[in-house]
């Protein structure tokens, strides 16, 4: 969204932002795949499921004036469909994790086409998960479709539904509620993410180091990175009004000395944070020439060992199998 949204203009700090909200939504698809959740995804709808059924059986008697008492039948349905679809993904991603695909993210079939064996099982394997998207695409298009439609009832319904059937009322009412409730609780979470990064990615790269699993640069690694002190003074000391600044090398622990650099004002820029670097700042540069902020970079290298504009792995090169 991102991307598209920044259209030609896509700059480095676009870039990071992508980087950013791939590395999150990976966090959100393994978080939903946890074991805690999706038992609990489970036993809620398995409880909407159960409650669907005791109240349809103690409402025989009622007779309301819409027909409220199938639109709830079919809610059921879905729910107990939605509990197999939940539940198959989740030991589709375990199966692919104990057979060495990683299977994380969004690629979890794709991390296994690299293998020499077993094409045909793969290509099984990425037809079931094709097949198992389309149904969960369909389920909610049609959740959502259902949700409208008993709405529309209820509201027709009104008081003489209410009169007539008040269990089927109170039980569809609590169903409608709740899918909104939830509905706007994802959609404000997206808003507060999508602000975030646009606008304050250090607190995105925050809660990315809160939550990481994987293993990124150590800190032993990070130490063997060039760093630098920017200036914008010219050579001889004296502050002028020039277009470059100066990157003077700071011996790092090894004793390695860097080069120093001149780059332009427009490029004496931190791409994660969006600030211009001020005179005497620290900077690290990596393997592939780009450089960010000190403290910057390292939060991000501790997350993910890559560099947030070219992908470049500053533990395996441009090799990232």
């Amino acid at each position: 969204m991102i991307g598209r949204a920044s259209g030609r203009g896509r700059g480095p700090q676009t870039l990071v932002r992508e980087t950013a909200a791939l590395h999150l939504d990976e966090r959100r698809v393994e978080w939903g795949s946890s074991k805690p959740v999706v038992v609990l995804d489970v036993l809620w709808n398995l409880s909407f499921a159960a409650a669907a059924i005791v109240i349809l059986s103690l409402s025989t008697r009622e007779k309301p004036v819409t027909p409220i008492r199938f639109w709830i039948c079919v809610y059921a349905l879905q729910c107990l469909v939605h509990v197999c679809l939940v539940w198959n993904k989740y030991h589709r991603r375990i199966g692919l994790r104990r057979s060495g695909g990683g299977g994380l993210g969004g690629t979890d079939v794709e991390a296994n086409e690299s293998g020499e064996d077993g094409e045909d099982g793969q290509g099984l394997l990425r037809d079931t998960s094709s097949f198992a998207k389309r149904c969960e695409s369909v389920n909610t298009m049609a959740s959502f479709l259902w949700w409208i439609v008993g709405f529309y009832w209820m509201v027709s319904g009104g008081e003489a539904l209410l009169q007539n059937a008040p269990r089927l009322y109170w039980l569809a009412m609590v169903f409608l509620t709740f899918d909104v409730v939830f509905t706007i609780l994802c959609v404000a979470l997206a808003c507060v993410i999508g602000i975030a990064l646009c606008c304050c990615l250090p607190c995105i790269i925050g809660i990315l180091y809160a939550l990481a699993d994987q293993e990124g640069a150590s800190d032993a690694d990070i130490s063997m990175l060039p760093r630098y002190k920017f200036s914008r003074s010219s050579k001889d000391g004296r502050k002028e009004m020039t277009e470059t600044g100066l990157m003077i090398p700071i011996a790092t622990n090894n004793g390695f000395l860097a080069e120093e650099r001149v780059i332009s004002l427009e490029d004496a820029e931190c791409s994660i944070c969006l600030s211009l670097y001020e005179d005497g700042v620290e900077i690290h540069a990596l393997p592939c020439n780009h450089h960010f902020h000190s403290s910057c970079i390292i939060k991000w290298l501790r997350i993910n060992a890559t560099c947030p504009l070219c992908k470049y792995n500053i533990l395996k090169g441009y090799d990232r199998a």
